[in-house]
């Protein structure tokens, strides 16, 4: 299991470019690279200038899509053309020759496309936009039949009223950090996607869920099946992760906590005599974590060489704290290291930081925003780390009839940075965006994350008005979100799919 994982390598692979279209030959090459190297984005650039074109395929490691896209240009200023979901490299060879007949590389109709028709790259990025609007909107249409919140009905009891009643169709699951869904057939849980997990390793991580509320809408049956074990199993195993994951944050021990070895040298026999009596795990990845013990790591960074699943660490650290193997400590001991710190003056790096902001709103400015963008494409393309991005309007919601809407006044940006401030996370950038737009960047945030984000970050500005004026300014918000590699591969694109509607 350890093994495959550590050859799930995520970067980027750029192919040599080349005047032709890709070949169907070229096509499986690249989709059985995606295969292997799950998270890993394969690019042909292809086609000669001014008509500039790439082809970008990568498995998503959360859901297992394969994405095919088409990008017109190259380098920052490319355009998604359109995107696909297929296995059938054939078919994306079909797509490709029917785009370019004659091998001209001259925009023109899908001449075969299942979902859509379209008549030249601007109409068929329309068309596409608009079937996905028109599948979220048909989604939003379904009438819930069981609904609430979990502080009133816990998950387990969710699955088992679903199971019960032999529903079909999906459960979703949203907590104030992440989404879920569940979908059964006839009482039957046959596939859960939780962030970058599936299957029945998904549906433990959300039997632990506390907070949230949860809709079922039936529909017809997925044809995914990840999930195999039976619902009493998986209920029954997500319980007894729960009870230790909440018993070790009892005993104080957090992801940032320092490991301590408790004994200083243990032979191979003393370490499997003192787990005779913890919970069933894999010896040998108890054996490999431990060894990675040196009294100065975190149990972040411990887990992080490993890259494991809540569900293979938590039974580990259990055994560890409860074996009386491991101490857990918030900071280290004072060290003769200590003695070689240097003092830092801070007041020069705030000096720096309020170089790169606007004096009159506090927030930092819109060249400041595309280095900072840059730098994170950089992070993505040597680490493969993803970011996301939201992009504002925010206007004054007019009060009377024929009131044009106004943008806001200096005081009202302020208050509005302080409040988008209390609300983002310390790593996250408030910043101008062009003349009277605003962007929040995520660092290591995943699209549907910056998804729910944006959700309550309107619910969060058009809920008060600000306090400006007799009555305060009502705001009037719209906002757009991307990430990237899910949405884009470029910084250009990511902030065209980012682009709110224009308020009028």
């Amino acid at each position: 299991m350890l093994g495959n994982r550590r050859n799930e390598d995520r970067g980027f692979n750029r192919l040599p470019k080349q005047a032709g279209l890709p070949t169907l030959k070229q096509l499986q090459a690249m989709l059985s690279e995606s295969l292997k190297a799950v998270g890993r984005t394969t690019q042909l650039p292809f086609g000669d200038p001014p008509e500039d074109y790439s082809l970008a395929v990568f498995k998503d490691r959360g859901k297992g899509d394969l994405h095919w896209a088409l990008y017109r240009g190259d380098g920052s200023t490319s355009m998604l053309v359109w995107d696909q979901v297929s296995m059938d490299p054939g078919y994306i060879h079909q797509l490709i020759t029917a785009q370019f007949p004659g091998f001209d590389l001259k925009p023109v109709a899908l001449r075969s496309q299942p979902t859509f028709q379209a008549s030249s790259t601007r109409e068929l990025q329309t068309a596409w936009d608009n079937y996905e609007q028109q599948s979220t909107s048909m989604r939003m249409r379904a009438k819930a039949t069981l609904e609430g919140d979990l502080k009133n009905l816990q998950i387990p009891n969710v699955l088992q009223s679903i199971g019960m009643s032999k529903g079909t169709g999906r459960l979703e699951v949203e907590s104030p950090s992440e989404n879920a869904v569940v979908f059964f057939v006839d009482g039957l849980p046959v596939h859960c996607e939780l962030g970058n997990l599936d299957g029945g390793i998904a549906i433990l991580e959300l039997v632990g869920w506390e907070e949230g509320e949860f809709r079922f809408y039936p529909e017809a049956a997925t044809e995914k099946r990840t999930i195999r074990k039976r619902l009493d199993t998986l209920l029954m195993e997500g319980a007894a992760l729960d009870d230790q994951y909440k018993a070790i944050r009892q005993k104080g021990i957090k992801e940032n906590s320092f490991l301590i070895r408790v004994h200083d040298s243990l032979t191979e026999s003393q370490f499997e005599k003192l787990l005779e009596n913890g919970t069933g795990c894999d010896m040998n990845l108890q054996k490999q974590l431990y060894q990675q013990i040196d009294n100065k790591s975190r149990l972040s960074d411990i887990l992080r060489r490993f890259n494991l699943t809540k569900l293979d660490w938590v039974p580990i650290i259990f055994n560890f704290a409860t074996c009386n193997m491991v101490n857990f400590v918030d900071r280290l001991a004072d060290s003769a290291a200590d003695d070689n710190a240097v003092s830092i003056d801070w007041s020069q790096s705030r000096a720096v930081d309020r170089l790169l902001m606007r004096q009159d709103t506090g927030l930092y400015t819109y060249p400041t925003l595309l280095w900072m963008l840059e730098r994170e494409f950089s992070r993505w393309e040597s680490f493969s780390r993803p970011f996301s991005l939201i992009l504002m309007e925010i206007a004054i919601r007019p009060t009377a009839v024929n009131q044009i809407i106004e943008p806001l006044p200096i005081s009202g940006i302020k208050e509005f940075a302080e409040r988008v401030s209390r609300f983002k996370r310390k790593t996250d950038v408030l910043a101008h965006y062009e003349t009277f737009g605003y962007a929040l960047l995520l660092p290591e945030t995943e699209g549907h994350l910056a998804r729910n984000m944006a959700a309550r970050l309107s619910e969060l500005l058009e809920s008060t008005p600000l306090s400006g004026g007799m009555s305060g300014y009502p705001l009037m918000v719209s906002l757009g979100t991307a990430c990237l590699p899910e949405d884009s591969l470029t910084v250009g694109s990511l902030l065209g799919r980012s682009r709110p509607k224009r308020i009028d």
